[in-house]
């Protein structure tokens, strides 16, 4: 359907193009046909990629782009960043480095590489609800990591909380 739509939409505004090049003094006979022909099959690719996009977010949906589906992943990412703020005070450097990095290229990457699905699937308003706080748990674990990585241990430790924090607002978004 979606290529169907796309082909009426540039077929009409092609068409729509050639009739309303024959506006000219005098008027070419059939250029008011074509130009009418020409935006209502815009109109109609246009409904029907409109349709099409409504059909495509509505299939996410049923494949795990849910808002529940979200809420789930952001608490499991919680439960993750739980399990290391317990366990960082024991790990050295390349510890600390391995077990943010398996964090951030595991759960947050699957859940932050959907984003723009999310967002055509929940809505702005409530993709911003629940993304307001991941975006921020996510920059802070990347800079956890970055500290970890340059040595700076304690400070990486330091910043494990605010992770926590931001990664718990983001799932108490009703």
């Amino acid at each position: 359907m979606k290529y169907l739509a796309q082909l009426f939409f540039i077929g009409g505004f092609c068409l729509a193009t050639v009739g309303a090049a024959g506006f000219s003094d005098p008027i070419e006979p059939n250029a008011m046909l074509m130009f009418g022909v020409g935006l209502a099959l815009c109109l109609a690719g246009g409904i029907l990629l409109r349709r099409a996009a409504h059909a495509e977010a509505h299939q996410k949906a049923a494949d795990g782009l849910s808002e529940e589906g979200l809420a789930g992943a952001i608490a499991g990412i919680e439960q993750e960043v739980r399990t290391l703020l317990a366990e960082a005070d024991t790990l050295d450097q390349h510890g600390l480095c391995k077990s943010i990095d398996a964090i951030l290229q595991g759960s947050f990457f699957d859940v932050g590489s959907r984003n723009e699905d999310y967002m055509r699937v929940l809505g702005n308003a409530t993709y911003t609800r629940y993304w307001d706080g991941f975006a921020v748990a996510e920059r802070l674990l990347a800079r956890s990591w970055s500290m970890a990585a340059d040595g700076a241990c304690e400070e990486a430790r330091a910043e494990l909380p605010g992770v926590l924090s931001n990664i718990a607002r983001a799932g108490a978004s009703p």
